[in-house]
């Protein structure tokens, strides 16, 4: 009896080993199965990731090229402006010139030009080589000088 019990013991130790060699046969198939099948869903969502980033990159894509041409449209309508502006800058700077001159015309002493000349015959030629008279000269012959008696004996 002792041998049967023994016998029986190692028996169905064996078969234990087989149900628990299958056991780990049919867990590892389905552990393997669950991988391959998490492995797939991995894949594909990381397929529509990468797509998703492709349509994404040619969104922006798109934009930049939209915002340098903008840019390299503003850059000439600035450099354009500038020309302008430097340009109207200049015309402010003439015409500050031209009616600081104005206002000096205006501001100048205007002298009548004698009618008559005074009837002294030294035969100097007012309008000779040089050029016009003078308004010095012309003042001079407007006004000829008056020599008093007493500055005449005080002298």
């Amino acid at each position: 009896m002792a041998r049967a019990g023994v016998a029986v013991a190692v028996i169905g130790g064996i078969v234990a080993c087989g149900f628990a060699w299958r056991e780990v046969r049919v867990t590892r198939t389905t552990m393997m199965a669950q991988q391959a099948a998490d492995a797939r869903r991995v894949g594909e969502k990381l397929h529509a990731e990468r797509l998703q980033h492709v349509r994404l990159l040619q969104v922006l894509q798109g934009r930049n090229g939209d915002l340098r041409s903008k840019l390299n449209t503003s850059r000439a309508e600035a450099a354009r402006l500038s020309q302008e502006t430097a340009q109207l800058r200049g015309d402010k700077a003439a015409l500050q010139v031209e009616l600081a001159e104005h206002r000096a015309a205006a501001e100048a002493e205007v002298l009548a030009l004698p009618r008559r000349v005074s009837g002294r015959g030294d035969g100097v030629d007012l309008w000779d080589g040089d050029g016009a008279p003078t308004v010095v000269v012309l003042q001079a012959l407007a006004n000829p000088p008056v020599q008093r008696v007493e500055e005449r004996r005080h002298a």
